[in-house]
């Protein structure tokens, strides 16, 4: 999925955002800016919408177990995780507040976790 230089930049990001609160700033707003502009325009990189998914869940503590898809007006974060802290979900659902989120419980590979599913309905 990520080559080993993507997987050490990714570690050194994370480990600097461990070191943070979380506070996105106005990143999650303009993630949200963007990703609209990608599902209704088709604007944007998708490699970099799903680079930056990834980088907002993570300065919520909450790791993908795959990466980020798309799919028309939706996309899907697997978490790696199987309890999720109220408190962070309800920071990304202000951010991400024009989306739908659907949280659902998965079995994979004999383990139960979550996935978060994003609709924007427009």
């Amino acid at each position: 999925m990520y080559s080993e230089d993507e997987k050490n930049k990714l570690m050194e990001e994370l480990k600097e955002m461990e070191s943070l609160k979380v506070d996105t700033g106005d990143e999650g707003k303009i993630l949200q800016n963007d990703l609209i502009d990608f599902i209704v325009n088709g604007n944007g990189d998708k490699e970099d919408l799903i680079f930056r998914i990834e980088l907002f869940t993570y300065a919520f503590k909450l790791f993908s177990r795959k990466e980020v898809k798309f799919e028309k007006n939706q996309f899907f974060v697997y978490l790696n995780d199987s309890i999720l802290d109220f408190e962070k979900i309800d920071l990304i659902k202000k951010d991400l507040d024009k989306f739908e989120l659907v949280i659902e419980a998965v079995k994979d590979n004999g383990e139960v976790l979550i996935n978060l599913n994003f609709t924007y309905h427009y």
